[in-house]
């Protein structure tokens, strides 16, 4: 397929649905979609055209339109096209179904994005706190451009985030926390029957140190890539 081909079948699947198509650059089709299509238009390129999921990015863009955006990328690698589907989100509303039942790819992007921008995932079978900090106050978003960067919350000892319970019958290893010096700090909960593991729960992004935050305002463009080079998780 081509770029125009793309729009014209994804025009004849879904209609009005389609609110906006455009190619912003060669091989890449944009389509905006809203939150309520959002989930059907991402099933039928995922599981229809097996479209492969690749991440979804947030962006508070209420200063120049009064909303946030939600961008999920796919690829379709045999025509050599990049797909963006784009939802824009109310900045009164903030909220969207989340496409994880059916692309399960999309679960950490849109738990991130929750976390970062508090755009409330509905319908997400783990919603739980993914990359903020265990003692992180609820409610804050570190990722909205109204968040100050240098922001320093009060330590809070007794928050935990709520880790997944095993299956019945099963058993927990716990692995962890360990500390490697040149990988992510992370805390493994190995669900087993007998020898079998049947499932895992994991915590991580320890060693999230808020670049995108600096990026986002505080660095120009050169800055950005010689920061994050030199540095050792995000």
């Amino acid at each position: 397929m081509t770029t125009a081909e793309v729009i014209q079948k994804l025009r004849e699947r879904f209609g009005g649905k389609i609110a906006e198509a455009a190619t912003p650059v060669p091989d890449m089709v944009m389509i905006t979609v809203s939150r309520d299509d959002a989930v059907e238009v991402a099933d039928f390129l995922f599981n229809d055209w097996r479209a492969r999921f690749i991440i979804a990015a947030g962006t508070d863009y209420r200063e120049v339109s009064g909303e946030y955006l939600v961008d999920y990328n796919f690829s379709l690698a045999a025509d050599h096209i990049f797909l963006t589907m784009r939802v824009r989100i109310g900045a009164a509303d903030p909220w969207i179904y989340a496409i994880t039942p059916r692309v399960p790819a999309a679960n950490w992007a849109e738990r991130e994005i929750q976390d970062i921008l508090g755009i409330r995932l509905v319908g997400h079978p783990d919603p739980r706190r993914l990359v903020l900090s265990d003692d992180w106050p609820e409610g804050l978003h570190p990722l909205r451009r109204d968040v100050p960067y240098d922001i320093w919350p009060e330590h809070n000892e007794v928050r935990k985030p709520p880790m997944a319970n095993p299956p019945e019958g099963a058993s927990v290893v716990p692995i962890g926390p360990f500390f490697p010096v040149l990988e992510e700090p992370a805390y493994f909960r190995v669900f087993v029957e007998g020898e079998k593991v049947v499932g895992c729960d994991y915590r991580g992004f320890y060693n999230h140190r808020g670049i995108e935050k600096l990026a986002d305002s505080q660095l120009n463009y050169n800055q950005v890539p010689f920061l994050a080079e030199r540095i050792c998780g995000i």
